[in-house]
């Protein structure tokens, strides 16, 4: 295989890696809240089962609901900072990359969708609190900014990735090499996710892989406009890794065959 395929492969990997990771520490988040409020949670792979939900109390159901989202946005920062601490710019820098994204896209996606999806984190503590539309609205807009914040950041560090000059000078050539290391990625990682997800328990289940990577088209195309990359001395994501397929596998494994099956708490 080509250096421009293994990159699509390897990127593909740590996406798909990277949502199984986000969606696993959001559940859990779930069911460590719910634990504490001795709800009786049981944590599958894309949902918590409470079956003791009714003895709780309102502040608790709100705290449980939102506990997903927050330790998203944590997700975020954590990752965010290890990544641009570090220079390298390896499989682990892209795992790592990709977690920082999805983290935030989980928790300012659903705060976006609270007011029309109910059955959602957000959408249940907003129904929970008894939110005035007015600020479910103005939560929404913040969280639209939000996430077109993160996608504008986000286009530096997937280009600094590349490691032959020709991949993003002239500038012309940015948007392809984006197009290998972002949108192909996505694009088949979330069919991949859609059917680890199943089998769906709601709509958003169903959606979310699917539309939470929408807005990675704003860095693909803003890949034009960037000026002095830096160029990646790392030449590994070009190299194919076996290692990486391994550890896909294992967590595939984890997500579709042991946590459906529920682990109580």
């Amino acid at each position: 295989m080509t250096e421009k395929s293994n990159i699509i492969i390897h990127s593909t990997i740590c996406y798909v890696l990277a949502f199984m990771f986000t969606t696993i520490v959001h559940e859990f988040a779930h069911a460590f809240s719910g634990w504490l409020s001795s709800s009786e949670p049981i944590m599958h792979h894309n949902y918590v089962e409470h079956l003791a939900i009714e003895n709780l109390t309102n502040s608790q159901k709100i705290g449980t609901a939102l506990a997903g989202p927050l330790i998203s946005l944590i997700q975020g920062f954590l990752m965010g900072g290890s990544f641009f601490r570090t220079k390298k710019r390896g499989l682990l820098q892209l795992f790592m990359l990709w977690a920082t994204v999805l983290g935030f896209n989980n928790f300012l996606g659903y705060v976006m969708t609270g007011p029309l999806f109910s059955i959602g984190d957000i959408g249940k503590a907003y129904e929970l609190i008894g939110t005035p539309i007015s600020l479910k609205i103005l939560y929404s807009l913040l969280a639209a900014i939000g996430l077109l914040f993160v996608a504008n950041r986000m286009t530096r560090p997937f280009l600094e990735f590349a490691y032959k000059k020709e991949w993003v000078n002239p500038e012309d050539n940015a948007p392809k090499f984006s197009f290998r290391i972002i949108i192909i990625p996505f694009i088949i990682g979330s069919v991949i996710i859609t059917f680890l997800y199943l089998p769906f328990i709601n709509i958003i289940s169903f959606i979310y892989p699917i539309m939470s990577g929408m807005i990675f088209i704003y860095p693909w195309q803003n890949a034009r406009i960037i000026k002095n990359i830096k160029l990646s001395d790392n030449a590994s994501i070009g190299q194919l890794s076996w290692k990486a397929f391994i550890i896909l596998i294992m967590m595939i494994c984890l997500f579709r065959f042991v946590l459906p099956k529920g682990v109580v708490f």
